[in-house]
């Protein structure tokens, strides 16, 4: 796991001379950084959509479906190290990216509205289906503890769920975009890793 803390201090701002403490403390702000941007963001995505007639309220159901889908995912990758000091440290950095990660979804989302840009849904391509699957399945063939591996199948559960609602809503490639994102979100939770 030390290669993990050593690309996440070289590509980060919470890197340096930093302890673990420290870096734990450096991460929490990072991710309620994030919230605080993804939260403004949303209201003014909100706003948005209202100025341009169209009814916000699906984006409530889709943003607690993705929140659920995050949580999940932070806590599945907070498990691989439960126990160990770097744990805390390895939730917030999986909050901070997933979080940014959505806020320019949802800048994504309200540009496309406006620009009436958003089209009928289009089926998955195959080959972000195949790189999915082709990763989700290295991490079920990992060896992981029946907790963690609990937590995984609960974090795609609840991103199924989310992806689904998300993709009614926003339409067009979608479902290709969630599924290369989830990808991206995977490989880079687990930089280092031997199976990668």
């Amino acid at each position: 796991m030390l290669d993990v803390v050593l690309v996440l201090a070289l590509s980060s701002p919470c890197g340096g001379d930093m302890n673990q403490s420290d870096l734990d403390v450096c991460w929490l702000k990072q991710a309620e950084a994030s919230d605080a941007a993804l939260n403004t963001t949303y209201a003014k995505v909100k706003a948005g959509l209202r100025s341009l007639q169209i009814d916000p309220s699906p984006l409530v159901g889709i943003q607690l479906a993705w929140i659920k889908a995050r949580d999940t995912t932070c806590d599945f990758e907070e498990s691989l190290e439960e126990g160990g000091s770097i744990a805390p440290m390895m939730n917030s950095e999986c909050v901070d990216r997933m979080t940014r990660a959505r806020t320019a979804r949802l800048n994504g989302v309200l540009v496309a509205y406006q620009n009436g840009e958003v089209h009928k849904l289009q089926p998955v391509s195959p080959s972000a289906d195949k790189e999915l699957n082709r990763v989700y399945g290295l991490l079920v063939k990992y060896d992981l503890s029946k907790h963690s591996h609990d937590k995984l199948i609960a974090s795609e559960l609840a991103w199924i769920a989310y992806r689904d609602k998300a993709c009614a809503f926003e339409g067009g490639t979608c479902l290709t975009d969630l599924e290369k994102e989830r990808t991206t979100e995977f490989e880079d939770g687990w930089l280092g890793e031997k199976f990668w």
